[in-house]
C-alpha cells in the first residue's frame, strides 16, 4: 500500500481492516455467522475474537488507534488525540506505519553493504 492508496481510502470496512491488521497487529477473518472478526492474543496469552472495530467511523475506536501508536513510541500520535475525525486518525496511523516500513527497508538494504579490501 502506498500514500496515494491510503489517502484514497474512504471510512468503512476496508480502512477498518487495514488499521486492524497494520496498526493493531490483529488478523481479520470473515465469519459466516458473526461477520468480520478481529483475532488477537491478549495479555494472558489467550486468543481473542471480537467484531471488527469501526476505527475509521467511530472516534472512541479511533482513540484506541492513538493509544496503540503512543504505546509503540510514535511521538506524532499525541497530536492525533485532539482530532475528532476518526478517518483522519486512521490515515495518519497508516501513513506513519508506511513511513516506518520504508525506513526499516532502507536500513536493511544499507546494512547489506560491506567494504571489501
Amino acid at each position: 500500500m502506498n500514500k496515494e492508496e491510503i489517502f484514497a481510502m474512504e471510512p468503512g470496512k476496508e480502512l477498518n481492516i487495514r488499521v486492524a491488521e497494520d496498526i493493531m497487529g490483529h488478523k481479520v477473518v470473515m465469519d459466516e455467522i458473526f461477520g468480520d472478526m478481529e483475532i488477537y492474543i491478549d495479555d494472558n496469552n489467550d486468543s481473542v475474537y471480537s467484531p471488527l472495530q469501526p476505527y475509521s467511523e467511530d472516534i472512541s475506536a479511533a482513540q484506541i488507534v492513538v493509544a496503540k501508536m503512543t504505546k509503540q513510541g510514535h511521538s506524532n500520535a499525541t497530536f492525533l488525540k485532539e482530532d475528532s475525525r476518526p478517518e483522519v486518525i486512521c490515515r495518519a496511523a497508516l501513513l506513519t506505519a508506511l513511513q516506518e516500513r520504508e525506513e526499516n527497508s532502507k536500513k536493511q538494504r544499507k546494512s547489506k553493504l560491506r567494504i571489501v579490501d
